[in-house]
């Protein structure tokens, strides 16, 4: 999925997942009309956990608004945390994106072992990142803490990621912030997820990819990101049956390998709904 130098975004399906008949744990939020994103990873034996915890968030928001305040938001994500079942152990991250007028303030609130990081385009480095925390949902009833980072100018770049992201900085030598600043913080945002597919393709083909998780991952330019754009995008956290059709039919479609654009995503729904994807 991917936003002219706006947003990219790619989720990927492990081969141990598919050899076994799971579904894919990573989800996606993509809100580009009110500049929020938000990921999930869940356990293998439920996968639709992460979809489940996603879809509430869209629909409180829809429900009470979109949140002006970095309390509101913590507020609205501690509100589906606590509707979260028990058994449905699932990470959680959310930035927030609030133009200044001299830059970007990013509401980051985030939960379990998933990843938001702040990097320099300029300088790549990373300059801010999450750490690992027992805040998953089904596990906590909430979350303590929100965090608000206040960027200056456009040489910013925003990525949030599950897990699986360290096996693609396995796959290079590298550990995953080396990943950032070495492959994530430079080049069009928008050509990012087919980069980071190439690089998968790779290491499977000179064979020093081995097994990877499911590997979900949102990259954004928040200066670049117009809010003019009316669409929301929830992808991934499929249950076994979605993801065998998906492998099953829109491998051998003439989608297989490529891009269904943003104004071309009505004509496409029968294939957007069974990669599961789904456009409110």
């Amino acid at each position: 999925m991917v936003k002219e130098q706006a947003c990219g975004a790619l989720l990927v399906t492990g081969p141990e997942k598919i050899r076994c008949g799971y579904g894919n744990g990573d989800c996606l939020l993509i809100d580009l009309k009110n500049a929020f994103f938000a990921l999930s990873d869940s356990a293998e034996r439920y996968s639709r956990a992460s979809r489940d915890i996603l879809e509430r968030l869209c629909d409180v928001v829809k429900e009470r608004g979109v949140p002006q305040q970095n309390d509101e938001w913590l507020h609205v994500v501690n509100s589906v945390f606590a509707a979260q079942k028990y058994q449905h152990k699932a990470t959680f991250s959310l930035a927030a994106i609030r133009q200044t007028g001299v830059g970007s303030s990013i509401c980051i609130i985030n939960g379990g072992d998933s990843e938001v990081a702040i990097v320099n385009k300029t300088t790549r480095r990373v300059e801010y990142r999450t750490e690992p925390n027992m805040n998953f949902a089904g596990r906590s009833k909430g979350i303590s803490g929100v965090m608000e980072v206040s960027l200056q100018g456009d040489h910013y770049r925003l990525v949030m990621a599950s897990d699986g992201l360290a096996d693609i900085a396995r796959f290079c030598g590298e550990q995953v912030t080396d990943l950032v600043e070495s492959f994530l913080s430079h080049g069009p945002v928008h050509e990012i997820p087919e980069k980071l597919r190439d690089l998968i393709i790779s290491a499977v083909s000179q064979g020093i990819a081995g097994n990877y998780d499911d590997i979900g991952v949102i990259v954004i330019d928040p200066e670049a990101l117009k809010r003019n754009t009316d669409v929301q995008l929830v992808m991934g956290g499929t249950n076994p049956s979605e993801e065998d059709a998906y492998q099953k039919d829109i491998r051998s479609s003439h989608l297989d390998g490529g891009w269904i654009s943003m104004e071309s995503l009505p004509e496409n729904a029968h294939y957007v709904a069974k990669c599961g994807i789904r456009v409110r």
